[in-house]
């Protein structure tokens, strides 16, 4: 089980649904520990009845309230809802996006945190993570700290290698 308080997602499509699902189903993080924040109605209950997790509208509401962040949206929305969440990001959360082809310069350029480079993972699992056989690519930013890397691995490990 993971040592952190709380785990946010900031979307909650298909590859958000299979992270959630497996961090729970393998008891890495147990589902109190994870909220997610979703525009659709429907997504969110479905997250709460399969998971127990709690969801949520508010993507703010999501950042503040959690240790790692989890950018779980399409490339093509990513940097509106980085613009969006800046306020809530400072150098004490890790921040993962598995946004396919934006660069980790692109996501910090989105926060736009100043002179704080902020604790940045990239991670780009595959579609085989739906049945919880993914192999995951992850690269780390220059201001990840010493064990975020192998925090993010212990994350999708939970959805394959």
């Amino acid at each position: 089980m993971l040592a952190v308080k709380k785990i946010g997602f900031i979307g909650g499509g298909n590859m958000a649904v299979a992270l959630i699902g497996g961090l729970v189903q393998s008891k890495t993080a147990p589902a109190q520990n994870i909220i997610c924040s979703e525009p659709r109605r429907e997504a969110r209950r479905n997250l709460e009845e399969s998971f127990g997790v709690v969801t949520t509208d508010d993507n703010l509401s999501v950042i503040r309230q959690s240790e790692i962040v989890i950018y779980a949206v399409k490339p093509q929305v990513l940097p509106q809802v980085l613009r969006q969440s800046a306020s809530a990001v400072d150098a004490t959360k890790l921040i993962i996006s598995i946004a396919a082809g934006v660069p980790l310069a692109a996501i910090a350029g989105g926060l736009n945190l100043g002179d704080t480079t902020p604790r940045l993972i990239r991670v780009m699992p595959n579609i085989c993570a739906l049945a919880g056989a993914s192999a995951t690519a992850i690269a780390a930013g220059s201001g990840a700290r010493t064990g975020d890397t192998e925090l993010a691995k212990a994350i999708f490990d939970a959805v394959g290698i």
